[in-house]
């Protein structure tokens, strides 16, 4: 899409003259009269007001963007004008504006032309619109320390644009390099005396510490948001769901914002929840005695450690043991700080006999999150997210050490490699014939579940089947990046995010497409659906009582066993369940030997 102009049609990208013409080249009278007019320009945005809202500039392209209710969008808008004394004339598509204007049949990317006298200076602009919420962030920052900044959020709903006081810092690990172009974001808000400011986006949890999430080498900008809106429709909640008061969320919620910095576009972001205890509803530490509770802990980068596979000396007194990052409790708070849940996790998968880790490995993991999760970097192709990327919690140490997972950065799944030089795009590592579970049994939790528990991988597969026709269905996630993408185009984000971002060295200097980017991951995940199918989750036979893919006496002994001492998970209670009328007893025991019988019978 391009941008056009409601009478006219099509008008030509505004590029400013610095863009044209290498600043080495600019004489230093031509630098200084760009610089003004940029700054004339940003001046008078704040000088006419739209309903009583200044609109965000976008120094790079001349552009005011307003966000108004989407109910606005293929109607006309009128707006309430305000100019300060200093404005002496203003006209728009060459209406002189007094006091209101009806900007006719605002549609996505139509631009509306302003002309702005202040006394002898001459401003012109290109307004647009979106009904996303805008983000304005001001200030100089870096990967580290948290910097001094102001943030303004502007609503489409409302006029309120208090600049808010923050202290901002890039986030994520490589992301957050130098050289990167379009940074993630961490956010924390407060108030002029200090204290933190709470604050709710979208109907979501209230908090002073957002992150703004970027999708840096996402040629979908959304991979993010799909896998975990995949994740929430169907994991298993955290062991302690059913007595903790509150619900657990082992992800985080958040909504697509436009975003521009030190009034440059930056372009598509997610708003998101921050992963913490107050996320993962975690048992407080208590301070009046010094009691450890709940604790949440984050691999920083891989490690023979963050893959269960090394056990490490502890290093109490710090913020990190080995590559592991604690982030419950706060080390600032709590000195020293404790990793031994962790660690005790650790050490018993490296360190556990066969028969110690089939026995007790339920008591250190959280088995069926554990599962979902494998089922779940399985379906997305999730190389980024084992031994990293990935957030491990336990509830209350002092009653139950199990860990859980909480997923995290997921933007380089689903055929997306977490770089996009040369041939790193599209990467075949990452192509959708590819078998995933060699990589993720690098992770020795994972490996080791595999080897004790034939049920494990069993009841993944069980799983998969039974979410293969709506949650799994290749064309229900393809119209999940289908809705996201259509949101983009309505209020006209994407070709601002395409204009900002194509043949960016973030993406390997390659051409930003969405139409393109659908196609290929209605493809991906066409073929690697069917992969899935025949070589991964291959569904066993009725009467496969113990998952392995026969039906023998073996089955019917352990079908036998389990009516005699029922336990949850020994045994595919789906395929032993042979009359399908949700209860397992003699009768099924019965026909399990009937269909050994026929198997016999067939063969002669």
């Amino acid at each position: 899409m391009v941008l056009t102009d409601k009478k006219s049609g099509i008008i030509p990208k505004f590029v400013p003259k610095y863009q044209k013409y290498p600043l080495c080249l600019m004489s230093t009278t031509r630098l200084f009269t760009l610089l003004a007019a940029v700054l004339l320009a940003i001046s008078t945005s704040a000088q006419v007001r739209f309903n009583g809202q200044k609109a965000a500039v976008d120094s790079l392209t001349g552009t005011w963007l307003l966000s108004i209710p989407r109910a606005a969008f293929g109607s006309d808008y009128t707006a309430d004008v305000l100019l300060e004394a200093s404005v002496t004339y203003c006209s728009i598509d060459g209406q002189e504006v007094t006091d209101s204007y009806t900007f006719s049949n605002v549609q996505p990317g139509v631009t509306y032309r302003l002309l702005a006298l202040t006394g002898s200076d001459t401003v012109k602009a290109n307004i647009q619109f979106t009904y996303w919420p805008v983000i304005q962030i001001y200030g100089t920052f870096a990967k580290r320390p948290y910097s001094g900044g102001t943030v303004i959020i502007t609503d489409p709903d409302s006029c309120g644009q208090d600049p808010i006081s923050a202290r901002v810092r890039w986030a994520g690990s490589s992301t957050a390099e130098t050289n990167r172009k379009k940074h993630n974001f961490h956010l924390k808000f407060y108030n002029k005396d200090g204290s933190k400011k709470e604050m709710s986006f979208f109907g979501l949890r209230s908090d002073f510490h957002w992150r703004l999430d970027a999708g840096q080498v996402d040629f979908a900008r959304v991979r993010n948001r799909v896998a975990k809106d995949i994740w929430a429709a169907f994991a298993s909640k955290p062991y302690y769901a059913s007595y903790e008061s509150k619900t657990p969320r082992n992800y985080v919620r958040g909504d697509f914002v436009e975003v521009f910095l030190n009034d440059e576009y930056m372009g598509i972001y997610s708003l998101n929840e921050h992963m913490d205890r107050q996320q993962l509803k975690l048992k407080p530490y208590d301070y009046d005695n010094g009691v450890f509770h709940g604790g949440l802990w984050k691999p920083m980068k891989w490690s023979n450690a963050t893959i269960f596979g090394s056990n490490p000396t502890i290093t109490p007194n710090q913020k990190t043991w080995d590559q592991f990052y604690v982030k419950y409790p706060n080390i600032d708070d709590v000195k020293p700080t404790n990793f031994q849940t962790l660690y005790d996790a650790v050490k018993f998968t490296c360190n556990s006999t066969v028969q110690a880790f089939s026995d007790s490995a339920k008591y250190y993991f959280d088995i069926p999150v554990f599962r979902d999760y494998y089922l779940f970097t399985i379906l997305l192709q999730a190389p980024d997210n084992v031994g990293k990327n990935v957030y491990y919690a336990c509830y209350d140490v002092q009653a139950d050490k199990r860990l859980t997972i909480a997923i995290w950065d997921l933007d380089c799944t689903q055929g997306q490699y977490w770089s996009n030089d040369g041939s790193y795009y599209h990467h075949s590592s990452v192509g959708p014939e590819v078998d995933f579970r060699a990589t993720l049994k690098n992770h020795k939790v994972f490996k080791r579940l595999c080897q004790v528990d034939p049920s494990f991988h069993g009841m993944a597969t069980e799983r998969y089947w039974s979410l293969r026709a709506t949650t799994f269905n290749p064309d229900s996630i393809v119209a999940r990046y289908k809705a996201y993408f259509d949101e983009m185009k309505s209020c006209g984000a994407d070709n601002r995010e395409i204009t900002r971002w194509s043949g960016s060295t973030d993406l390997g200097k390659r051409i930003l497409n969405f139409e393109d980017e659908l196609a290929y991951l209605h493809d991906w995940w066409t073929r690697h659906i069917a992969f899935l199918d025949e070589n991964v989750f291959i569904p066993y036979p009725e009467g496969d009582v113990n998952f392995d893919y026969e039906v023998n006496i073996k089955d019917v002994t352990l079908l036998i066993d389990y009516l005699l001492s029922p336990r949850e998970g020994i045994i595919n209670e789906k395929r032993a369940d042979c009359d399908n009328n949700g209860h397992i007893n003699i009768a099924d025991v019965t026909h399990v030997i009937d269909v050994i019988l026929s198997q016999h019978i067939d063969l002669q």
